[in-house]
């Protein structure tokens, strides 16, 4: 395990030196008056997903290490060259930081550790993880195959894929691990944006220190940094198009605007929702009267926008019929859907729909939603909350900074983006750039409050705070508990791989026999992550149907000299039986454990 983890860690450092080379290349393109801090901070955001594109660009052709390498060396070699350059001047900015809060800058460090170990845990679980069943089975299938595709029995692998493309690059270098352990990368630099904009809002450092306890301690925020979820990147790309957006001043300014919001659009569909919110805030007119300056900085914005999201739509159109997969049913009877039946649509909708219900969607349920956030966040599938801070000082912040246009203007697209989400999908991993925006507030609320109530107030004050902090900690420290054992402890990590990953004897089996060229997996509950080898997966998570002409699991099995199927894998799972009559004619079985079967196929059937 030592191996991996120096692999792990090595390929993270790469990754984070090609992004910021990546991110100096757009540089230009950033307002002027953004103060260096800001700067740095958004290119090395910009670069993360400048490079996912590109990768995501180059890997229509051709994905190999090769490839990945030369894309790397270029960010590489550009950051180097900026670094060596600027040493004098990261001397003295360092030499001039101010002291942190000592007990601030301790929570922030011990999430930043949970988070740094914990990563370098391997990555397990079923179908049922998002990490597993498509952020990280994507990457993995994409660098056995050499070319970035859609895999056709998972359709969320269509999905935009900037932070998949990244995580394929450390996988490539750093093994299996890599992916997870990068989060420690990301999340510090959402960390360092969110404090970019608790100052730019007024706060002191000290201030900013306090933002940033209370967001590593939101539970409800954690749950979208860690084990290959993409939210937090997400969000950084909306919170880095807000820093740069609402200082845009020249038209160029916009281009960075759109930028970021393309890399957005580039990292989840929902960035296509957020497009237009960010447009508002940041092209309204800082005198707040209309001219035609606003429909033209907000236009450059939304075109750049699409041009920078250009090709992962363009992609998914050309090969699978649709540009968002699958697409939105007010659209489906203008479009061919490859893979999906009507009847395999409809389901998918109505989970979706079921998914992100919450409480409802009525004017009672929205002003109810300070506080179903605060203290029941599992209901939109967000274990942990957000702590008591933002319900309890968020109102008296938004007060209290009312004076700032930049504040304004970022509680107006916060407001702007959680309605968006009320009436769309209420997921609460979808809101981490609100929690954000409502960390900042909070504590600039806490501080004003703090001043003007005396003695009271600051005792008042340092309950609420401490019992965010405490009770954050906690639920994150236990939601990372198994990680952190597995580290420590290889008997543990043995136990949790046969526990939390499925038919684990068959994987393995399948995985070090040579003679396995091409296996079938017949469930669609099988993840087909764990699988080295090449597969097909007739039938997918969703109900893709992957054989046109094979739409039963005996429809399959009659073509598997066609299909050059060499193995079967076969399980008794929660959805099906076997799937394999006894003594089917041209298959023998080469390994059985309870409910999973192997069997190699000898000859025409």
């Amino acid at each position: 395990m030592g191996h991996e983890i120096i692999q792990a860690i090595t390929a993270t450092i790469l990754i984070s030196l090609a992004s910021l080379g990546a991110g100096l290349w757009i540089s230009p393109l950033f307002p002027r008056r953004v103060p260096s801090f800001s700067w740095y901070i958004c290119c090395w955001i910009g670069g993360f997903g400048i490079l996912g594109l590109v990768l995501f660009v180059v890997g229509q052709w051709s994905f190999s290490k090769l490839t990945i390498g030369i894309v790397l060396a270029a960010g590489m070699t550009t950051a180097l060259i900026h670094l060596w350059r600027m040493r004098g001047t990261f001397s003295s900015l360092l030499a001039s930081l101010p002291k942190p809060p000592a007990l601030s800058a301790l929570i922030v460090l011990a999430v930043l550790a949970i988070t740094t170990l914990g990563g370098l845990a391997e990555p397990v679980g079923d179908w049922g993880k998002d990490g597993v069943a498509y952020h990280l089975a994507g990457p993995k299938v994409w660098l056995r195959e050499g070319v970035v595709r859609p895999i056709p029995d998972n359709a969320p692998t269509s999905y935009p894929s900037t932070a998949e493309m990244v995580f394929a690059s450390l996988m490539a270098f750093g093994g299996q691990r890599a992916p997870g352990f990068s989060a420690v990368f990301t999340f510090a630099l959402f960390i360092l944006l969110v404090g970019s904009l608790a100052l730019r809002c007024g706060l002191d450092s000290a201030g900013g220190w306090w933002v940033a306890a209370l967001l590593v301690t939101m539970g409800a925020l954690y749950e979208g940094v860690h084990s290959g979820f993409i939210d937090a990147i997400y969000a950084s790309f909306i919170l880095a198009a807000a820093r740069l957006g609402f200082d845009a001043e020249e038209e160029k300014d916009f281009l960075a605007l759109g930028l970021f919001c393309g890399l957005a659009m580039s990292t989840k569909y929902t960035g296509l929702v957020a497009l237009p919110a960010l447009l508002l805030c940041a092209a309204w007119p800082k005198q707040g009267s209309w001219d035609w300056q606003f429909f033209k900085r907000a236009a450059i914005a939304g075109i750049s926008a699409g041009v920078v999201a250009s090709p992962i739509y363009l992609r998914n159109w050309i090969l699978l019929g649709s540009p968002i997969y699958p697409p939105p049913a007010i659209i489906t009877r203008f479009l061919h859907v490859k893979y999906f039946s009507p009847d395999s649509l409809q389901n998918f909708y109505t989970w979706v729909i079921h998914r992100g219900h919450g409480h409802g969607r009525g004017l009672p349920e929205f002003l109810l939603l300070p506080f179903n956030l605060t203290y029941h966040t599992a209901d939109f599938h967000g274990a942990g909350g957000i702590g008591l801070v933002p319900l309890a000082f968020g109102p008296l912040g938004l007060i209290a900074a009312r004076g700032n246009a930049f504040a304004r203007r970022l509680a107006l697209l916060a407001a702007l983006l959680l309605g968006i989400w009320f009436v769309t999908s209420q997921e609460s991993r979808y809101l981490i750039h609100v929690y954000a925006i409502a960390a900042v507030f909070g504590v600039i609320g806490w501080r004003h409050f703090v001043f003007s109530a005396g003695k009271r107030g600051t005792l008042l004050g340092t309950v609420v705070v401490s019992i965010s902090l405490l009770y954050g900690l906690y639920m994150v420290g236990s939601s990372r508990k198994t990680d952190l054992h597995s580290i420590f402890s290889p008997s543990f990590a043995q136990e949790r791989r046969q526990m939390e990953i499925p038919f684990l004897p068959s994987f393995t089996y399948l995985n070090r026999d040579p003679s396995v060229t091409r296996l079938l997996i017949l469930d669609r509950s099988v993840p087909a992550y764990y699988s080295d080898k090449n597969y097909l997966k007739p039938f997918g998570q969703w109900g893709e149907q992957v054989l046109p002409d094979a739409a039963t699991p005996n429809d399959v099995l009659a073509k598997l000299s066609e299909l050059r199927i060499s193995h079967v894998l076969d399980v008794r799972s929660e959805i099906s039986g076997f799937r394999v009559p006894p003594d089917y004619p041209g298959v023998v079985l080469v390994f059985e454990r309870p409910d999973q079967r192997v069997y190699k196929v000898t000859g025409t059937n």
